[in-house]
């Protein structure tokens, strides 16, 4: 039987890598439509605004590339790609991608801790809630995380300036980097689910994933290889205006149809980038489990409160009278 995902006990498993991976789609198909109107709802407006701004560069870049190609007289000459248009675009796509990756971040996160809070379907009036309720601790987590952001960058800037070697960072610095991503990636999850504060959520990553670092690379690297297959057919479109701007074919070189294909190949990124963000949540509840077991727990204190069962039986029923 198909677990629904609506159980406190659907989600806090111990789960294998191929399980995790599983769950991670089981979760999606049981709560498609849900979950596809939290993200309709909170997603799409920033996303759709992103798109246009992605249209916008691409149209200025394209086009000056077509020119290129079919004007022999400009063949010799730079393109102009360094328009008002083009970092007008370039600007809207920035922020309102910022926006949307926050948005559909903080909406899965949230969708997930109220079915595991209220063990039921939860509508996007209560996803909205949710988000508003706690938008005060996503805000100084940002903060947080910027801030590390910056020591980072100074102590590669510092170190390589130092030592006047850019092996430096690739031999030190960047394993360092990558050992610290790893364990950030459950940074939300922790934070979104659990009531600790910034700082508590950033030690209770590290404290999860000793043992399981390599794991949950793995986990991270196969979920990002599915969503970026599964959005480069999104991206298809986009290659068709490239052509028809080379090829001057009609309808194809137009700038709307650019805008259009651009504003495709965004929410193809929004839609399928659940797939990791899901996973990453399995994994979180498996290293809670493994540390913990508050999923077990909580089926043990479970027993006796629900309904007792009845016994059943095709063959022998209490309102049959038998042969006599």
């Amino acid at each position: 039987m198909q677990s629904t995902y609506t159980h406190t006990a659907d989600l806090r498993q111990e789960r294998d890598f191929g399980k995790k991976i599983g769950a991670t789609f089981e979760f999606i198909a049981a709560h498609f439509r849900p979950l596809g109107k939290c993200l309709l709802y909170f997603v799409l407006p920033p996303a759709l605004l992103m798109g246009v701004g992605l249209g916008l560069v691409t149209n200025v870049i394209w086009n000056e590339v077509g020119k290129s190609i079919n004007n022999a007289a400009q063949a010799g000459s730079s393109p102009d790609f360094f328009t008002p248009v083009y970092f007008s675009g370039f600007a809207i796509a920035a922020l309102s991608g910022l926006i949307s990756f926050i948005l559909l971040l903080v909406t899965v996160y949230s969708y997930v801790r109220l079915v595991l809070v209220h063990e039921q379907v939860p509508t996007p009036a209560q996803v909205w809630q949710d988000i508003k309720s706690r938008i005060g601790r996503l805000i100084m987590a940002f903060m947080f995380l910027f801030g590390i952001y910056i020591m980072l960058i100074a102590l590669v800037t510092g170190l390589t300036a130092l030592s006047d070697s850019f092996a430096l960072l690739f031999v030190v610095l960047f394993p360092l980097i990558i050992y610290i991503m790893v364990p950030l990636s459950l940074y939300f999850p922790v934070l979104w689910l659990e009531e600790g504060g910034v700082w508590q959520a950033l030690l209770r990553c590290f404290y999860l994933i000793k043992g399981k670092w390599w794991s949950t690379l793995g986990l991270l690297f196969v979920a990002g290889m599915i969503q970026s297959m599964l959005s480069m057919l999104f991206a298809l479109p986009q290659y068709a205006v490239l052509f028809g701007k080379m090829l001057k074919i009609p309808g194809l070189e137009s700038d709307v149809f650019g805008v259009i294909t651009q504003c495709l190949f965004v929410l193809g990124i929004m839609v399928t980038y659940t797939i990791p963000l899901l996973a990453i949540v399995f994994q979180y509840f498996n290293l809670v489990e493994r540390r913990e077991g508050l999923g077990l727990r909580s089926l043990v204190d479970s027993i006796g409160q629900g309904p007792a069962p009845v016994a059943y039986n095709q063959a022998y029923r209490p309102d049959d009278e038998g042969e006599y």
